[in-house]
């Protein structure tokens, strides 16, 4: 299979008798609008129209498909407005979904900056693999997903694994990349097992071929009293995204937000919600989007070790998908509190939401797990869900 190109794919239109002087002032005046490294100009299969005058409709027509969704650009000049906005109404009776941008908006660049990125994220998702280990925990009540939703939604193939996949006795030592990681731990006989799980689920991403995991924890630990959460820590910081519990839908949550964004995002418990503000916490957050951090107990067994940490930044993104990965929750969230709460998983942080993610979270959440990423990634994300034909609130 070959790999998606990393350029944006651009599609100028004018009208029929247009000299080609036009398509080339065009181009020369919206070098603003676009890194030249991530763009090429087609004639065919575009991901973005770029109208330049009237009379343009019906070749812009010509070139779109179903189901798809495209970005068109226009400005007020030689009707080329007016053009784009009677295709925009042509798409809408068509199930072709668009976003019309105006070419003289200051935040132009940027918005093309996050489709370029949300593009290329949801392009090379697919074909990509997610291995679970174990079956999804009991309580996930809500949170079940059909191998075939999710390879025909997303594109990723989902490969069931078990523990006894891993051959432990083959790990002799300590990860001494891994263990410097935690060089503060104390309890280094402790860490020696935390870096033997970490070892174990790093040997699957290459051997069966992976992308991501899913991981189930519990019978891990209550068998053996070690956790997995530092293993967790580090695998998501070096970016394979690994979800808990074996959760399936915030292990692909996981891998889009990977893929468009660049980082995995932090997977933890709705602890608590209030008019105006919701605490999340769990017990392992991806290293890399920690200021500090602590090796405390694993809170549901007070067993192994796990992550208290201190997520970094002012606002965090919030995100979760459902389980048929046809509707997205995104919020952007400003940072009220880094608490320390002995009755909730270690790692914790309280936010700030609007009056709508409060309805969300109270009236229709699409289940208990939520994704948080430092950082304003809202308009990105909602672009990749366009892209894939999933509805968006928030």
């Amino acid at each position: 299979m070959s790999l998606p190109t990393n350029r944006l794919r651009i599609k100028q239109l004018a009208f029929a008798q247009a000299e080609a002087a036009i398509f080339d002032r065009a181009k020369k005046k919206s070098t603003h609008l676009f890194n030249p490294d991530q763009v090429e100009f087609v004639n065919d299969q575009p991901d973005v129209l770029m109208f330049l005058t009237g009379g343009s409709e019906r070749a812009a027509i010509e070139c779109v498909q179903e189901f798809r969704f495209y970005l068109l650009l226009a400005s007020r000049e030689a009707n080329a407005w007016a053009s784009a906005l009677e295709v925009k109404a042509w798409m809408a009776q068509h199930r072709i979904s668009a976003m019309l941008v105006d070419t003289d908006d200051p935040a132009a660049p940027q918005l093309l900056c996050d489709f370029y990125h949300a593009l290329m994220g949801v392009k090379h998702l697919r074909g990509q693999r997610l291995g679970v280990v174990g079956a999804p925990s009991d309580w996930l009540v809500a949170s079940g997903l059909s191998p075939y939703v999710l390879r025909n939604k997303m594109g990723v193939e989902m490969v069931n694994l078990q523990w006894a996949d891993i051959v432990f006795d083959e790990i002799t030592a300590p990860n001494e990349q891994f263990c410097n990681a935690f060089d503060n731990v104390a309890d280094t006989t402790e860490l020696h097992h935390s870096s033997r799980i970490y070892e174990g689920l790093a040997s699957l991403v290459p051997f069966y071929n992976l992308d991501a995991l899913a991981v189930e924890c519990f019978p891990m630990v209550r068998q053996s009293g070690h956790t997995a959460c530092l293993a967790l820590a580090k695998l998501n910081a070096e970016g394979i995204p690994t979800a808990c519990e074996a959760d399936p839908v915030s292990a692909v949550g996981m891998m889009l937000v990977h893929r468009v964004c660049g980082l995995a995002p932090w997977m933890a418990n709705t602890a608590h919600v209030a008019q105006g503000k919701a605490l999340f916490a769990h017990c392992t957050a991806p290293l890399n989007l920690l200021s500090s951090f602590k090796v405390d107990t694993h809170f549901e067994t007070s067993a192994g070790q796990a992550i208290a940490g201190d997520l970094s930044g002012d606002a965090v993104t919030v995100v979760r998908l459902n389980s048929a990965l046809d509707r997205m929750f995104v919020a952007e969230c400003e940072v009220l509190a880094r608490p320390h709460h002995k009755t909730a998983c270690r790692t914790q942080l309280e936010v700030a939401i609007s009056a709508p993610a409060y309805d969300y979270f109270m009236n229709r959440a699409y289940g208990n797990h939520h994704l948080l990423l430092p950082g304003h990634w809202a308009n990105r994300l909602r672009l990749a869900a366009q892209l894939l034909q999933i509805t968006v609130e928030g």
